[in-house]
């Protein structure tokens, strides 16, 4: 059972305008008799009206109710053997949030910019450790685990080219927690990650389109089978992947005045597209399968996700 209840404030001064949104959430899980409130609010504020600046702020606490995998607990029956039994005094994991951002957006080559940039940081708490198994989440079932998330983001996006939408980002976080007393990051910790996306069209060629997308980011903690972080970890290669495309108008949208008669006037806009997924065939690493000897030494074999591919593809718009 759930209910949320919110307002909204709008306010004028000499100094700016404010927009004010808050919020209480309201609820109740029969499992373990779980009473949660969660209070958030989110303030927006434009210093001025002709200024290209636009600021915003929101805090919170928010709860994520536990699934059916992670209050399910082992547990060793006395006589060597492990069983899983469902924890009925599990607690819903909980997050409190701090993030300011802001937003700037300008014209460059006579064409519309928008610079945006966040800055957060979130107490966890009532946390469920878990192990990544090769492709397998091993939950503890228990919270026994706190810890915290920061980081910065931030992203250029605009128009390098009328009418086609190109993006750049970049973020930093650190993500961590405390695992039988000892400090070790989170599975999904994750440094750093820049990432791309380009359009234009070919010169003289307007029903022509190219698009590149590319990725480079920081690797994921990594354990051996029946460890755990505390015990000793490691990292996978950094995930590197350029993608291309090409784009193709058979049916582009129409000018201001223009239009279509017949069945085509269904349509606002048919493309066929070439791309060509991880340009570069990379080896990216998405597990390891480990493999011990006879002298019970492990030995961790990567497992490689998907490399280069060709796809045709055919976008209606309607």
């Amino acid at each position: 059972m759930a209910a949320f209840v919110q307002d909204n404030w709008r306010l004028s001064s000499s100094a700016g305008y404010f927009n004010i949104n808050y919020g209480v959430r309201m609820s109740y899980w029969s499992f373990n008799k779980e009473f949660l409130v969660s209070p958030r609010v989110n303030v927006g504020f434009i210093p001025d009206r002709n200024t290209n600046w636009a600021f915003r702020f929101a805090s919170g606490m928010y709860y994520q109710s536990p699934f059916y995998k992670e209050f399910r607990m082992p547990v060793d029956d006395g006589s060597g053997n492990r069983v899983i039994e469902l924890n009925k005094d599990i607690k819903s994991q909980r997050s409190v949030h701090f993030v300011l951002g802001s937003d700037y957006t300008f014209r460059a080559f006579n064409r519309p910019f928008k610079l945006s940039g966040e800055v957060y940081y979130k107490a966890l708490g009532d946390l469920i450790p878990y192990e990544i198994d090769n492709l397998k989440i091993v939950y503890t079932g228990r919270n026994e685990s706190s810890g915290f998330a920061t980081g910065v983001d931030l992203k250029l996006f605009g128009q390098f080219v009328p009418g086609s939408d190109s993006w750049l980002s970049f973020s930093l976080m650190k993500t961590q927690e405390t695992l039988n007393g000892v400090k070790v990051p989170r599975p999904n910790d994750r440094r750093y990650s820049m990432a791309l996306f380009f359009t234009d069209y070919f010169p003289k060629f307007p029903k022509l389109k190219f698009s590149l997308r590319g990725i480079f980011s920081d690797g994921l903690p990594a354990t051996a089978p029946r460890s755990t972080r505390d015990q000793g970890f490691f990292r996978t290669p950094a995930y590197k992947r350029l993608d291309v495309g090409l784009m193709y108008g058979l049916l582009t949208p129409l000018k201001e005045g223009e239009s279509r008669s017949g069945f085509l006037r269904h349509f606002k806009s048919i493309w066929l597209g070439v791309d060509v997924f991880n340009l570069f065939d990379i080896s990216n690493v998405s597990s390891y399968y480990w493999v011990t000897d006879v002298n019970d030494i492990q030995y961790a074999v990567p497992n490689y996700l998907t490399r280069r591919q060709f796809n045709v593809r055919l976008t209606i718009d309607f």
